[in-house]
C-alpha cells in the first residue's frame, strides 16, 4: 500500500507540468489537482503530534449529448492515535477467557487488550462518474451517500472538528456524528439533481471490505469476533434553500443505512442487521454560522447495546479570522461507555492556502457502573491546547 502510495503521488505531483504542456493543444478533459496536509499539535494529550496528508485528481468531459464523464481519485496517509486508527479500537481490557464483540457501526469493543496501529496509506477515492439532467452515478470506492450529504455543525477545526475528526489526539474520543458506515468500499451510487433545493440518493456496498483511514469497517479487534457488513443500503436527503429577505441560507439533511452482519457461527445469535439514522441541519448569515447533528446506530446487535451521539456549534467570521465553539455527547450501549466533549477556537487563514487554528478543549469519557459489574465504574477527562496547522492547494 505505502508502494502505491508513493506512486500515486509521484503521478499527481507530475501532472501540473503535463496539464501546461496540454494547454497549448485543445484537450476536451479537464484536469484539476488537489495536495494537503495537517498537523494537529496537543502537548498535554496522550498522543502530543499526529498528522495526515492526501492528493487527489479529477477529470471529466463533457459530451455531446451534454453528458459530463469523470474519474476521481484521491490517497491519503494518516498517523492516527494507535489504538484508536478510524475510531475503533478496544477501550477497556476485558476478560481474556471470553470472546468480545464490537459495535458494527461504532467499531468499539472489549477485549484482552487493546491494539496498536502505525502509519498508515488508503487509496481513499477512486470511481468513475457519469451525470446529467437525470441525475449522477458513480461507481468505485467512495463515501455512501449519507456521508456525502450530511449536515453537519460547523467548527473552526477541519482534522479535530467534533463528531468528524480524523485524528484524535487522546486516544477517548466517543463522539462521532459521521454516518459513514462501509468507508471508502466499492459502491454504486445514484444521486438525484437539485430540485427546488432539494437532492436525494442511494448507495449500495456489495462488500466492506476496505480498511478505510477514518471509518476502518473492516477492522478485527484481538480477541473480538470478527464481523464483515454485506449488502449495504443507504439512503439521504439533502434540503438547501437561501433565505433571502432573511439573509440566511438553510441546509437539513435525513439519512438511513442497513446492512447485512456476516460473523463466524459461534456469534451469529448476537448480531443482527445493522441499521443506522442520522439528521443534521445548518443555518448560515453573513458572518455567522450555526448548526446540529444527531446519529443512532443500534450497532447490529440483538441485545440493546445502542449508540447515540450529537454534535452542536456556532462559529463568527470577522475577515480572514474564524471563532467558534462546539460541544458533543454520545453513549454506547455495548461499552456502557459515556462521553463528551467540547472546544473553543479561532482559526486564521494565514495565506491562501495555510490556515491555523487555536484553541482549548476537553473530552470526557465514563464507564457506568453495571448491575454485573459494580466495579467497573470510572472517568477519565484530560483537557488541553490543541494546535491545527493545514496546508492545501
Amino acid at each position: 500500500m505505502k508502494v502505491v502510495g508513493i506512486s500515486l503521488l509521484t503521478v499527481l505531483f507530475a501532472m501540473p507540468a503535463a496539464h501546461a504542456q496540454w494547454e497549448e493543444d485543445w484537450n476536451p478533459w479537464e484536469t484539476e489537482t488537489e495536495f494537503g496536509a495537517t498537523i494537529v499539535l496537543a502537548p498535554d494529550a496522550d498522543e502530543q503530534a499526529l498528522g495526515r496528508i492526501w492528493a487527489g485528481a479529477s477529470t471529466n468531459r463533457i459530451l455531446e449529448n451534454g453528458l459530463e464523464i469523470g474519474v476521481s481519485g484521491r490517497v491519503e496517509a494518516q498517523k492516527d492515535h494507535p489504538q484508536r486508527a478510524g475510531f475503533s479500537g478496544i477501550f477497556i481490557p476485558g476478560d481474556s477467557s471470553q470472546t468480545g464483540f464490537q459495535g458494527a457501526y461504532t467499531g468499539l469493543a472489549s477485549g484482552p487488550a487493546p491494539d496498536e496501529v502505525d502509519l498508515r496509506a488508503e487509496l481513499e477515492e477512486a470511481y468513475v462518474y457519469i451525470g446529467g439532467g437525470y441525475g449522477e452515478v458513480r461507481l468505485g470506492r467512495d463515501e455512501g451517500v449519507a456521508a456525502r450529504f450530511q449536515e453537519n455543525a460547523p467548527s473552526v477545526f477541519s482534522t479535530l472538528a467534533l463528531g468528524r475528526q480524523s485524528l484524535d489526539p487522546t486516544g477517548i474520543d466517543m463522539v462521532t456524528t459521521r454516518h459513514d458506515l462501509t468507508g471508502p468500499s466499492a459502491k454504486l451510487s445514484y444521486a438525484t439533481p437539485r430540485l427546488v433545493g432539494i437532492r436525494a440518493g442511494l448507495s449500495f456496498t456489495p462488500k466492506a471490505d476496505v480498511r478505510g483511514l477514518d471509518r476502518d469497517a473492516d477492522r478485527n479487534l484481538p480477541g473480538v469476533a470478527p464481523i464483515t457488513l454485506t449488502n449495504a443500503v443507504e439512503g439521504s436527503v439533502n434540503v438547501s434553500r437561501l433565505l433571502r429577505d432573511q439573509g440566511v441560507r438553510v441546509s437539513a439533511a435525513l439519512a438511513a443505512s442497513t446492512a447485512d452482519v456476516d460473523t463466524p457461527f459461534y456469534a451469529t445469535s448476537v448480531y443482527d442487521r445493522v441499521t443506522t439514522f442520522s439528521a443534521g441541519a445548518r443555518a448560515e448569515f453573513e458572518t455567522i454560522s450555526l448548526g446540529f447533528t444527531w446519529l443512532q446506530s443500534d450497532n447490529g446487535l440483538a441485545q440493546s447495546a445502542d449508540y447515540e451521539s450529537w454534535t452542536a456549534g456556532v462559529t463568527k467570521t470577522f475577515g480572514k479570522t474564524r471563532i467558534g465553539l462546539e460541544f458533543g455527547a454520545a453513549e454506547d450501549g455495548l461499552t456502557s461507555l459515556e462521553g463528551d466533549a467540547w472546544k473553543i477556537g479561532i482559526a486564521h487563514d494565514v495565506t491562501e492556502f495555510a490556515r491555523i487554528s487555536l484553541g482549548y478543549g476537553e473530552n470526557s469519557l465514563d464507564r457506568v457502573a453495571s448491575e454485573e459489574n459494580i466495579a467497573a465504574e470510572w472517568n477519565n477527562s484530560p483537557d488541553g491546547i490543541v494546535i491545527e496547522i493545514t496546508l492545501s492547494r
